[in-house]
């Protein structure tokens, strides 16, 4: 029989190895890049210029678990143009959550 120490160690190593790799950062080039769809909301500024909010589908259009997760701890940190689109974003996102039946 092992040793207990031998035993924490080789379930802290097999939780190590086990373990989902953590999700990828996107980088502001990255983000930048893609289109309006992988976003929860775009809205318009009086400028005219798009204001994106809330990545969370990668380049191929793919929803991105890790990102869908923070764009919806995120949702109450976003400053918006226009209030509405607080509950179209949550609605967007709740839709993806529903669709990976979590």
């Amino acid at each position: 029989m092992l040793p207990r120490m031998a035993c924490v160690t080789l379930a802290a190593l097999a939780l190590t190895w086990c373990a989902p790799a953590a999700a990828e950062e996107w980088s502001r080039t990255y983000i930048s890049r893609l289109p309006d769809s992988a976003f929860a909301v775009v809205e318009t500024a009086p400028d005219g210029r798009k204001v994106r909010h809330l990545p969370h589908h990668d380049g191929t259009g793919a929803v991105d678990l890790a990102h869908l997760k923070a764009a919806r701890s995120r949702l109450g940190q976003v400053k918006w143009l226009d209030a509405a689109n607080e509950e179209k974003a949550r609605r967007h996102l709740e839709e993806h959550w529903q669709e990976l039946d979590r």
